[in-house]
């Protein structure tokens, strides 16, 4: 409840438009330029009516707020199609991992097979795109063309590196540049481009997002190690048990600590021996790894309130370096 209320908080000086958003987000069911039968809808209803934290379209509306403008439909718009797409890259992403919950909730993966999954994610993306047409703007349309090869590039890049002892601290910072910050980045530098920013304003709130986005990530993972199943709404330890190494495990290995535990477990990847998962998570928790990655969250927390430096003290400015403060301190 704590979180919630100040998330609404920071939320405030564009409350209004992001119900808009929601308004629009469930409306998709219903048809946005086309109808559909009743079994799809009512699939893409339940899929589309878990709202998450709404971090994403909040940053495009206040970033557009910054000089002085109100958001009006095309800002709601753009704001719709970045949540869109992170909707999509969820059922997406859960579909590849094998995943039964999402915040509390059973996965479309998990309801209806992985194929019907898949093509509803395919149905969001498509319509998320269709909402970034609707700005006329091609510069935002190139954009986010862009951020949706991204996103995909991420996930292949997981894939293909899992179970690997080779994966660098290089390769896990480009990786979730481009499943987690890219969007990010997308959702603060179009809110600039709409808000009529000059361009050293849009970089500075491109600059801002990929810093929160890369914080948001990399904090996403210790909580992987810190939280409960039930804070974070998805099993707890579930990259690892993957084979995917995320920034503690990586600096476990780095400091030559761990390394034994989790080369054992990922030796028994055919099986995935359950007590070999829980020797290597132990090591990892056991050594500096979860405090020194949370000094990196922290680098980039600070970063990117740093970018916002430059524009005038504005409600929507106080609400950006809330938000930030608001990510490096979630339990969820």
């Amino acid at each position: 409840m704590v979180e919630t209320n100040a998330k609404e908080q920071i939320y405030a000086p564009v409350a209004a438009d992001l119900d808009a958003v929601i308004a629009l987000i469930s409306g998709v069911s219903e048809g946005y330029d086309t109808e559909h039968p009743p079994e799809v809808e009512a699939r893409l209803a339940q899929v589309l009516s878990t709202h998450g934290k709404r971090i994403r379209p909040a940053m495009t509306l206040l970033a557009s707020r910054l000089w002085g403008r109100t958001p009006d439909d095309r800002t709601i718009k753009m704001a719709t199609a970045v949540e869109l797409l992170h909707i999509a890259s969820l059922i997406h992403d859960d579909t590849v991992d094998s995943a039964d919950i999402r915040r509390g909730h059973a996965t479309a993966s998990n309801l209806w097979g992985g194929e019907v999954a898949v093509l509803l994610g395919d149905f969001v993306f498509a319509t998320s795109a269709t909402f970034v047409c609707d700005t006329d703007s091609v510069r935002l349309i190139r954009r986010f063309a862009h951020t949706i090869a991204e996103l995909s590039r991420g996930e292949l890049n997981e894939i293909i590196g899992a179970w690997s002892l080779e994966t660098t601290r290089d390769i896990y910072l480009t990786r979730i540049y481009d499943k987690t910050a890219s969007l990010f980045t997308t959702s603060a530098e179009s809110g600039a481009i709409l808000g009529e920013g000059d361009e050293a304003g849009v970089r500075s709130l491109r600059d801002f997002g990929y810093d929160i986005g890369m914080a948001y990530q990399v904090l996403d993972d210790l909580l992987d190690f810190e939280a409960t199943d039930e804070q974070i709404g998805k099993p707890a330890g579930n990259d690892l048990s993957n084979g995917v190494l995320t920034l503690p495990a990586i600096i476990a290995l780095e400091s030559g600590h761990a390394k034994e535990e989790i080369a054992e477990y990922f030796d028994s990847r055919d099986d995935r021996d359950p007590d070999l998962l829980k020797r290597a998570y132990a090591a990892i928790c056991d050594t500096d790894a979860l405090a020194e990655a949370r000094v990196v969250a922290n680098a980039y927390v600070k970063s990117a309130n740093d970018r916002l430096s430059s524009l005038p003290p504005t409600p929507a400015r106080d609400s950006l370096i809330a938000l930030s403060g608001y990510i490096s301190n979630r339990r969820s």
